[in-house]
């Protein structure tokens, strides 16, 4: 049962410092272990930035939802409308490209409830696809339980580190 103090809001342009700053705590969380700090500073640096969250805010395709819990932030969903690369020959239209859960807040059915946020924002207009670090069996775990499936692999790049993540696809009306 998720938390009765919670809330589930859509992003805005003063949700933006909030959201890097989750991100950048978060962030290294998903990442392999022997990731190097310079690495995972440099990507920090470069992707979860202030004003790339504004950015995103700003993008008609780009929808951000902001769970709190007691008006204290606890995560946050990135749903795009976008094509997953042409090499995983995948059909999907919506991507989740960030979901995330400060780990105080795990096993507290929060994601969960973030998750059913996220989907049922495209409920029914197509099918979602993700990318998740290949070693991070947690998060792969709660997406198969969300009805994903790893259906191919991509190269991701942090820093100067190439990283291995699974293309993971769920199926529209799910």
């Amino acid at each position: 049962m998720p938390e009765p103090d919670m809330q589930i809001h859509r992003a805005t342009a003063a949700d933006a410092r909030t959201l890097s700053r989750l991100s950048a705590d978060l962030f290294p969380l998903g990442c392999p272990a022997n990731t190097k700090p310079a690495d995972i500073a440099d990507y920090i640096n470069r992707e979860l930035t202030p004003e790339r969250f504004l950015a995103l805010l700003d993008d008609k395709d780009v929808a951000i939802l902001v769970v709190k819990i007691s008006d204290k932030p606890a995560g946050y969903a990135l749903i795009a409308r976008s094509a997953p690369p042409p090499h995983a020959g995948l059909r999907a239209e919506f991507e989740l490209r960030k979901f995330y859960i400060a780990t105080e807040f795990h096993g507290r059915g929060i994601a969960n409830a973030l998750m059913h946020e996220a989907l049922a924002m495209a409920k029914n207009e197509g099918s979602f696809w993700l990318s998740v670090f290949s070693g991070n069996k947690r998060a792969i775990s709660f997406y198969e339980r969300w009805g994903f499936r790893i259906a191919g692999a991509q190269d991701f790049l942090v820093g100067n580190d190439l990283q291995k993540d699974h293309l993971m696809q769920r199926e529209a009306g799910r």
